[in-house]
């Protein structure tokens, strides 16, 4: 016998013995007792003269239904491996037996010439057989022979009792119970359906557990898997970068050492071999790492990460005598990707079009465009009059280590690694990368990444952005990020310099209570205090939305920055929300600036922030030198020195706009000529001191690179 042979016969008996577990499980013998109990009184009523012999049918048929109830508690207790056949068979012998007793009752219940009596009877008999049919029709041969024996002697003394009506009865019992074991048949093939089915849910669930299991084993080892390969990618960044940066290192050092000609090439050539190797370095752990989850900053200004890269990479394009020119769109709104990924693929882009051009241009475009689903995108575009892409290199562009023109590649020694980073970047933000180009027609590569839908980019093609902005002064202004103190801390050092009055609310239920029993000029909040002053009664100040990595952008504000924050975008952001009042302008009277906010503009847009930094280098110095021998003076009562020190520093903090110190310096200056006493002079020279070291500590928070 052959193996599908042997299967269809073990489902066969599988379906079988299912069939047979329907039967017993269905069997309530004890439901047609009830009707065994109704022909009793009426075979009384009707006048038949056996008297309490009428109950002996009832009597046999309870010693059925307990022998029926022993079998059904027998097979529940059977042995697993048992046959179903034989519990069939048993089934049908008990159901028989059941049968015949229905047949006796006939005889003992028949009422002789009373044809009421005769059809009530057997309408009981059909209520019977009709609700053995639920418990037997399982198995044809079993309900079968119970209704033939219980049926049978009641159409055959119909029959024998004659005249029309018990005929007509007769034949119409006998058609019931011909109809019902009919039927029989079909309900054990739905019977057997509903097993198979059952049988393959089974094996179904049996199977999809077993998956699941696997599935559960698979992600566990490749969760361990990635953790492993994160680490290996960690640890060997940090060991290859760590000896490359000393080599590079020493080979800058070595470079601008005054070495002979043939030296100084042997370092150039070690020095471009060591920053390509650094590149590929690069690129291979960006494509190896999973950065997923470290994309924590999901907003980001496309405009000033393309001026970024145009900065970057302005003079690789002056050397190589080509033009790099960016052109944006106006109003571009803000993406949705990490700030620093996309300046990584742009910077990708835009090296290898510099990379691929011997002369013409390089043009870094921004545009808002329409995804295939009707959703807005920035579209960042890089075309370049360069040689273009051959037809036969497409397909595999954006592959790794795919060098397109492999001898230009080598000769630029490229490693064919870039597209496929910006490619890696892009799609990981949700964004489509393609390329267009002609063979000797240059080439356009582009990207698309989608908006992040909250605000708009905050350098839109604002002519003011480029120029440095004017410190708001005299303003009153509430901090409310309880979450990072020091950076509440910071934005007061760098306002307050400039005669602006700080507080910082401990948290959001202390800043919406001082913001509606306080006048303020505007509001600095994180991102959930923002939406919570937003809704607060009484808070009538602007809100500025102060927003650290990793926070989303809040629903109503008036403005939205990012820490760390460059001082003139804060400058910006206050100056466009807030409005000078004449309160303003009387605290700014009664509580000079340490920092003149329109004279350092000034400065910084005429001479640079580079120069400016130096001169304050010398001032600071300076400074340091006349306050410590105007102390000294005041020490040893030298006023005459003193006032002259005084003049000194008047001249010195005058000129480059700290105000608070100049004025402090004068009243001393004035307090020493008109012979004021010791005590009052004193006096002056401390609040010196203190506007020293108030100017000296507001520039710093200006202009970190003073600290050192």
């Amino acid at each position: 016998m052959t193996a599908d042979a042997l299967a269809e016969r073990d489902d066969a008996r599988q379906i079988f013995a299912g069939r047979i577990d329907v039967l017993y499980s269905l069997g309530r013998h004890y439901l047609s007792l009830p009707f065994a109990v109704l022909c009793v009184p009426a075979t009384i009523l009707a006048g038949h003269g056996l008297g309490f012999l009428s109950i002996t049918p009832l009597i046999l048929q309870m010693a059925v239904v307990i022998a029926a109830e022993r079998l059904t508690t027998a097979y529940r207790h059977r042995p697993a491996d048992s046959d179903p056949h034989y519990w069939a068979r048993r089934y049908t012998w008990i159901s028989g037996i059941a049968g015949a007793v229905w047949g006796v009752g006939a005889w003992f219940w028949f009422a002789w010439g009373s044809f009421p009596a005769e059809a009530y009877l057997a309408l009981s008999y059909l209520g019977m057989t009709a609700t053995e049919f639920i418990a037997r029709a399982a198995y044809r041969p079993a309900y079968a022979v119970h209704t033939t024996l219980a049926l049978g002697p009641l159409v055959l003394l119909l029959l024998i009792q004659g005249g029309l009506f018990p005929v007509m009865t007769a034949v119409l019992v006998a058609f019931f119970g011909a109809v019902l074991v009919s039927y029989a048949p079909g309900v054990s093939k739905l019977i057997d359906e509903g097993i198979a089915l059952r049988s393959e849910n089974a094996e179904l669930v049996f199977k999809l557990q077993n998956e699941k299991n696997e599935a559960i084993l698979a992600r566990d080892s490749a969760q361990a898997s990635a953790l492993a390969k994160a680490a290996f990618v960690a640890n060997i960044s940090h060991e290859l970068r760590t000896p490359m940066n000393a080599l590079l290192g020493m080979a800058q050092l070595l470079e601008r050492a005054d070495l002979p000609r043939q030296q100084a090439d042997h370092v150039k050539v070690m020095l471009e071999a060591g920053r390509g190797l650094q590149t590929l370095l690069d690129d291979v752990i960006a494509l190896t790492r999973d950065d997923e989850d470290a994309l924590e900053d999901e907003d980001c200004d496309p405009i000033q990460t393309a001026r970024a890269v145009t900065r970057l990479l302005q003079p690789r394009a002056w050397e190589k005598g080509l033009k790099l020119v960016f052109t944006s769109a106006s109003d571009l709104p803000r993406v949705a990707a990490d700030p620093r990924r996309v300046r990584q693929a742009l910077l990708k882009m835009a090296d290898n079009a510099l990379k691929f051009t011997e002369h013409g241009l390089v043009d870094i475009r921004l545009d808002l465009d329409r995804d295939e689903f009707n959703q807005a995108v920035v579209r960042f575009s890089v075309s370049d009059t360069g040689m273009g892409v051959a037809p036969e290199v497409a397909p595999h562009l954006f592959k790794p280590f795919s060098l397109g023109d492999s001898s230009y590649a080598r000769k630029e020694q490229g490693a064919g690694l870039g597209l496929a980073v910006a490619k890696r970047i892009v799609e990981q933000a949700g964004g489509d990368v393609g390329f267009e180009s002609t063979r000797g027609d240059g080439a356009l590569f582009w990207f698309t990444l989608p908006v992040s839908g909250h605000t708009n980019a905050s350098a839109q093609q604002d002519p003011a952005a480029d120029t440095p902005a004017v410190p708001p002064h005299g303003l009153s202004i509430l901090i409310s990020i309880p979450a990072f103190a020091e950076v509440a801390t910071s934005l007061a050092g760098i306002l307050e310099p400039f005669g602006n009055r700080v507080a910082i609310a401990a948290g959001a239920a202390e800043a919406a209570a001082r913001a509606s029993q306080e006048k303020f000029d505007a509001i600095i909040a994180g991102s959930d205090e923002s939406d919570l002053l937003a809704a607060a009664p009484g808070v009538k100040a602007p809100i500025v939305a102060m927003l650290l990595r990793g926070d989303r952008v809040p629903s109503a504000t008036d403005c939205v920055l990012r820490w760390p924050v460059v001082g003139d975008e804060l400058f910006r952001a206050l100056n466009s929300v807030s409005v000078e009042t004449p309160e303003n302008r009387e605290s700014d009277n009664s509580s000079p600036a340490a920092i003149d906010a329109v004279a350092f503009a000034a400065l910084e847009k005429s001479l640079g922030v580079k120069t400016l930094i130096e001169i304050l280098q010398c001032y600071v110095v300076n400074a340091e030198q006349l306050t410590g021998a105007l102390s000294q003076a005041c020490a040893g009562e030298k006023w005459d020195e003193a006032a002259r020190l005084a003049h000194d520093i008047v001249g010195a903090a005058g000129g480059i706009g700290l105000s608070a110190m100049s004025q402090a310096a004068r009243h001393f200056a004035q307090a020493s000529r008109d012979g004021e006493s010791t005590n009052v002079l004193r006096n002056a020279v401390e609040q010196v001191m203190g506007e020293h070291a108030r100017a000296r500590q507001a520039l710093i928070n200006l202009y970190p690179q003073l600290a050192g």
